[in-house]
């Protein structure tokens, strides 16, 4: 159920908390992003020794920072879906009045 209006909807998306909301999740989507390239890559350790990521974990890592990275997409798409929601009640309840 979805409690808010349209137009309430549209001003939060144009409000400056959201916009704020919208940078910081776009940082966390680019951090994931460098993160993703370095993944699998060789390391030295402390000692000097070289390591690579046996692929297991590597494939774990790579699975997590695709996880954030769909939240992050997720999370940016809300005010849209709301209003799709918003939208398609809208024209169930037009159709129920034709029918």
């Amino acid at each position: 159920m979805i409690r808010s209006t349209k137009s309430q909807i549209e001003e939060f998306k144009e409000s400056l908390i959201w916009k704020d909301f919208k940078d910081e999740l776009n940082k966390l989507a680019k951090l994931a992003l460098l993160e993703y390239d370095l993944v699998g890559e060789a390391r030295v350790e402390d000692s000097g020794q070289r390591t690579i990521p046996n692929s297991s974990e590597t494939l774990i890592h790579l699975g997590d920072i695709k996880g954030r990275r769909k939240a992050v997409q997720y999370f940016l798409s809300i005010p849209d879906i709301l209003l799709g929601i918003i939208e398609e009640k809208k024209n169930d309840s037009e159709r129920d009045r034709t029918d």
